[in-house]
């Protein structure tokens, strides 16, 4: 049933529907615009505490997801609850999610997807700043806008952390995208985010799931206990070093996996730069998947989607050790062959059959062999990562330093040559080549043409330099890195842009957005403003890496401050011009909207020489008036004896005399006369009374 309203939203009409309920179009009147509102409904027969428990956590988090305003992010407008219909009223977007490209015939350009990754972190990252952890990443709830703008949608498993809203004994999301850490029940953070986004990369790379299955029970023991194929494995035209982005991004520890999402973009990217330019423009050509040996086409598993009957609970995975069943001899045929050699056909049937189970679990332990020896090949170098474990650093110049490709041979150099590496001061991470070195030493093979960048890091600190093995072979003593002060090119931009950039209380005069470049061992006060919102501000310490300064200046979301209105009366006989500073802003009689706070107003008419200032208070959504009486009109004549004489009043020139009923504002006014023939001149006081005549008579 479509209700007509839910709370002040008008219903349109279904424009979708699941297990937990319906999501309806539906119209703003106060703002006539278009809404998409989700509601859920629990079935029949629900116990009334777990409904009421279900509810509660459905609009505390949407309530939570609510703070976030980020173009990436589908703004939730509202929430509430009628006649026992929870629901989150939020934007209405028509675009396509990227289900629909996660199937190996529809794969997007490597470019596409790069970009679509982007958005994805770059919203995650906000989101995690503010407390906010989704949950529930997939295809289905990232959604691609005609325009290529990423949507992430469906924030209702959004959860703060402080917060505790999930129900003992109950699993929120999807298994084939979820965490360990997730499956298990433990503490989450950004990083589990991270874990489901790197599993779309996969899929949006390859057109399969890196944890597929038959059953539910057996995609969690994939996730918590087994490594998936590379996907280059999958998908050959992908640059080795891709496989390294995943490797960490899946990670089963996530102390291992990528801090933020900016890190992980800045790894893709150097992962798919090694990819001609063209090649970013044109979806995957993937090779056509060998038929099953029964003749049937392989296709994925229903039971991996939430909801789907587990078709085997306990069932064991295929890349675990299984036993061949015995297989019964065939029934008696009329054949000689059959009829004579029944033992020797069941043989080779039990055979297929165990070569069918096992054949996956070869590959895999051959890829994961492999992969092994290429660390070992590492570690001789003395650059790599301890046998069996993954290498650290950025996770994707992790590469055999003399193959230069991941899954190359790694060919025995005859000769190597190496030298100590010191740093002044003393202390610190040494990296070759973004590797993490077991010891301050540099190991090349004497026969390597390339250069190699060393690194040292410490807290703010760093140094680099380019090292060769000729340079390695002629050097008599260690190499010296001296360490000083990092500087990192750091993106500020805020919404709206434009906002002025004051470091320290000094106005820089750059307005964002804008890449600067930051002395990371700095402690610094960083402010954006922009008239008409609300100052923001940040004091940072002196920072080890970049990432701080990036999640907090990447998007900053400006408040626009509350607007009030100052009505001043119009006086009885003139008009007043309404000035702010030597702006003029309005007049009198009409009202005058003004940004909340204090602010000082000059009342001019410079008909009848009337000047005031005051000073009021402007109060958000309010209309005020000044506390200040405004003058009546009194007139004023000037004569001069002789009359050949120029009259001004409040340094204003008015006339030559005489001066005959002069309209001017009550009150007191100076009043000077020249006698132009020799610029004599008198000047005196006049106190104008309302409704009367002042008259001033000279003589030269």
């Amino acid at each position: 049933m479509i209700p007509k309203k839910l709370g002040r939203f008008e219903i349109l009409k279904e424009i979708g529907r699941g297990a937990m309920g319906q999501v309806f179009l539906a119209n703003d009147p106060k703002i006539e615009r278009q809404v998409a509102i989700k509601t859920i409904a629990l079935p029949a027969g629900t116990p009334e505490e777990e409904a009421l428990e279900t509810s509660r956590r459905f609009l505390r988090e949407a309530q939570a997801a609510g703070r976030l305003l980020h173009p990436n992010i589908v703004t939730i407008f509202d929430v509430g609850e009628e006649n026992g219909v929870s629901f989150i009223a939020m934007e209405f977007i028509d675009g396509v999610t990227l289900d629909k490209h996660a199937r190996p015939g529809t794969l997007l350009p490597p470019g596409d997807v790069l970009d679509l990754v982007t958005q994805a972190a770059a919203a995650l990252d906000h989101a995690h700043a503010a407390g906010v952890i989704h949950r529930d990443i997939k295809p289905a709830n990232l959604m691609r806008l005609k325009d290529g703008t990423l949507k992430i949608t469906d924030f209702g498993l959004a959860k703060n952390p402080s917060a505790n809203l999930t129900q003992t004994g109950v699993l929120l999301g999807t298994p084939s995208y979820m965490s360990p850490e997730q499956i298990q029940g433990k503490e989450l953070d950004g990083r589990s985010d991270l874990f489901s986004l790197g599993v779309v990369l996969y899929e949006l790379l390859t057109g399969v799931r890196p944890f597929d299955a038959d059953s539910i029970s057996t995609i969690i023991y994939r996730v918590l206990y087994e490594d998936p194929r590379p996907p280059a494995a999958h998908n050959p035209a992908l640059p080795g070093e891709v496989n390294l982005v995943i490797e960490r991004l899946l990670a089963k520890d996530k102390s291992r996996r990528y801090p933020n999402g900016v890190a992980l973009v800045a790894d893709l990217r150097k992962a798919f730069s090694s990819l001609p330019p063209d090649t970013l423009s044109r979806p995957f050509a993937l090779p056509a998947a060998p038929a099953s040996p029964t003749g049937v086409a392989t296709r994925r598993s229903a039971a991996a989607e939430p909801g789907a009957p587990d078709a085997g609970v306990g069932t064991r995975s295929a890349s675990r050790r299984a036993r061949p069943r015995a297989v019964p001899p065939p029934p008696p045929a009329p054949t000689p062959l059959i009829a004579h050699h029944p033992f020797k056909i069941a043989a080779l049937v039990v055979s297929v059959a165990a070569g069918l189970l096992l054949f996956p679990r070869w590959v895999n332990r051959a890829e994961r062999s492999h992969r092994s020896d290429t660390l070992r090949d590492r570690v001789a170098q003395g650059s790599g990562a301890p046998d069996g474990a993954n290498p650290g650093g950025s996770g994707v110049g992790d590469r055999v330093q003399t193959a230069g490709v991941l899954g190359a041979a790694a060919p025995r150099a005859a000769a190597r040559v190496g030298v100590a590496v010191e740093t002044v001061p003393k202390g610190g991470a040494l990296l070759l080549d973004d590797m993490p070195l077991a010891e301050p030493r540099i190991v090349l093979a004497g026969d390597d043409p390339r250069s190699h960048e060393v690194r040292a890091r410490s807290g703010c600190m760093a140094a680099s330099a380019e090292v060769t093995a000729a340079d390695l072979a002629t050097r008599t003593g260690p190499l010296v890195l001296k360490l000083e002060p990092r500087k990192e090119v750091v993106g500020i931009n805020s919404e709206p842009a434009g906002a002025r950039i004051v470091i320290d209380g000094r106005d820089t005069g750059k307005t964002t957005p804008i890449e600067m470049e930051l002395d990371l061992c700095d402690t610094r006060r960083i402010e954006l403003r922009l008239d008409g919102h609300l100052p923001w501000s940040q004091e940072f310490e002196s920072l080890e890496n970049a990432d701080a300064l990036t999640a907090a200046l990447g998007h900053v979301v400006l408040q626009t401050v509350p607007r009030g209105q100052v009505l001043i009366p119009k006086p009885k006989g003139y008009d007043l011009d309404v000035y702010e500073g030597t702006k003029k802003i309005g007049r009198s009689g009409e009202p005058i909207t003004l940004l909340e706070g204090r602010h000082t107003l000059t009342l001019r008419s410079e008909k009848v020489l009337m000047k005031e200032t005051v000073t009021l208070a402007v109060a958000g959504d309010r209309t005020i008036s000044p506390a200040t009486t405004l003058p009546d009109l009194g007139r004023l004549t000037v004569q001069a004896q002789p009359s050949n004489c120029k009259v001004f009043v409040d340094e204003v020139y008015v006339d030559v005399t005489p001066v005959l009923e002069m309209p001017i504002a009550a009150g007191a006014h100076r009043v000077k006369i020249v006698f132009v023939p020799n610029g004599a001149s008198k000047e005196m006081t006049v106190s104008i009374a309302g409704g009367k005549t002042e008259k001033v008579t000279v003589r030269f």
